[in-house]
């Protein structure tokens, strides 16, 4: 008995020994590394040989489009490329070169000026993609859609230059940017302003002049000459107005803005602005109030929105540092981001309020330096479209102030208060190119904007109609 009890216990000790070592090994299975197995490949080479190397630059495209590409490239594929700094490496035996590095094929590549087109260019070993600025993005989009659409995949890069537009795609997501004050000469201020570049990178254009579309827009109101207020609330409405009145019609009547019309069809809101939220751009995109002085009704009728809609109203950053325009660019990219979650898309205003305020004092400087943080806005909000082409982007402005004038020495100003000048309309994405070329009615962006959700009679439409 005892010896078989024995015989029984030392069974059941080599079964457990033997069950432990089995348990040990799959969990050391477990805990390992996946093996990278894609056969993907470039150009007959390897995927899984290939280093990413982004160029040096101090505004983050070039690194941002690199950790896109090898985030992208780890999803579809298993693989995980290095992502190499430029000036930290020297050059790699199979490198995918994003921005205008120190190799010797950037020297071959340069981007389209100016342009929202890029390039890419392989060789034997490198391939390489180039586009000033935000327009990095669109080129490493397109090179990961085109080149690395799933795993087990063969690409063929041609061995020369090419040169490709960003990829669009229906608009689920539309942002409209409007800059207060900014008639076409203040546009231009970056061609004249070469010694007043304070917190900019260098650029030497306005960015709106990169998108592929172009036109004007007429800002009269009902008074005449249009105030913020009467212009904010046609480009949110679709109506003209009287000045002062803030979201309302001449007969004092609430209309649907597209903050609130977007609301209604499911997409996520926001508005935002350099202004505070009760400035006369930001309440247009989201109260109604009898005049815009009316703080309080203002700050009633957002809460509403807010409760109601979940309409996130984020304004009132005037910072003209380094600092405060990152700060700026930051919230802008949460935004952005917190949008992104809802799946039927979403509506967003931004607005760049300060180069109005200065040109009311005709101080040229300090206006070109809220056009060089819109600027900055503007790139972060292309970048993010290229990233995510079911984008449509506007950028316009409310009216003109200060009557800028070129002249022999450059941009004087010929007034101290809103001209009645045409202001400029810039687009990106599907549905932009209707705006190309022709001068509209400022009531006739919201309109468009309305008829691409299905929405056939927004604002007043008894003189002007949606583009078609």
């Amino acid at each position: 008995m005892k010896k078989n009890f024995q015989k029984l216990t030392s069974r059941a000790l080599s079964l457990l020994l033997i069950a432990t070592l089995i348990l040990t090994f799959f969990a050391a299975c477990t805990q390992a590394e996946p093996e990278q197995t894609s056969t993907s490949s470039l150009n007959d080479i390897s995927l899984a040989d290939f280093s990413i190397v982004y160029a040096d630059e101090s505004y983050g495209y070039n690194q941002r489009a690199a950790q896109y590409i090898q985030t992208e490239i780890q999803a579809r594929t298993g693989l995980t490329l290095p992502v190499l700094k430029d000036s930290d490496v020297p050059s790699g035996t199979y490198e995918i070169v994003v921005g205008n590095t120190s190799r010797d094929i950037s020297s071959r590549l340069e981007p389209v000026s100016d342009s929202t087109q890029f390039t890419i260019l392989a060789e034997d070993t490198q391939i390489a993609l180039e586009g000033e600025y935000f327009v990095i993005a669109a080129a490493a989009y397109y090179f990961i859609q085109t080149y690395v659409p799933q795993s087990d995949y063969n690409a063929v890069i041609p061995k020369e230059v090419t040169t490709h537009s960003p990829i669009v795609e229906t608009p689920d997501n539309y942002i409209i940017m409007i800059g207060d004050g900014m008639g076409v000469n203040q546009t231009l201020l970056f061609d004249a302003m070469t010694n007043n570049r304070e917190y900019s990178h260098e650029e030497n254009t306005f960015f709106g002049y990169y998108l592929p579309y172009a036109g004007f827009s007429r800002t009269n109101s009902l008074t005449g000459v249009t105030d913020s207020a009467a212009g904010a609330t046609a480009l949110a409405c679709g109506i003209k107005t009287m000045n002062y009145y803030v979201g309302q019609d001449q007969n004092h009547a609430p209309v649907q803005s597209l903050t609130e019309l977007a609301a209604s069809l499911g997409k996520a809101t926001a508005v935002l602005s350099t202004e505070v939220n009760t400035g006369a751009t930001p309440a247009a995109f989201s109260a109604h109030a009898d005049d815009r002085n009316a703080k309080s009704d203002i700050i009633a009728s957002q809460a509403q929105l807010k409760q109601q809609c979940g309409t996130i109203i984020d304004c009132g950053y005037d910072y003209y540092n380094e600092k405060g325009i990152t700060f700026i660019c930051d919230t802008v990219t949460k935004t952005l981001g917190a949008l992104s979650e809802d799946p039927d898309g979403f509506f967003m205003m931004y607005e760049e309020a300060h180069i109005d305020k200065h040109n009311h004092n005709n101080d040229m400087p300090s206006a070109f330096n809220a056009l060089i943080r819109f600027n900055r806005v503007i790139a972060l909000v292309m970048e993010y479209a290229f990233y995510h082409p079911n984008t449509l982007v506007i950028i316009t402005a409310d009216h003109e102030s200060g009557g800028l004038t070129a002249t022999e020495n450059g941009f004087e100003y010929t007034y101290d208060d809103h001209t009645g000048a045409d202001v400029p309309v810039f687009t990106h994405g599907i549905g932009g190119e209707l705006f190309d070329g022709i001068t509209v009615e400022n009531i006739q962006i919201p309109q468009t904007i309305a008829s691409f959700w299905g929405v056939k009679d927004f604002g007043d439409q008894s003189q002007f109609m949606p583009l078609t």
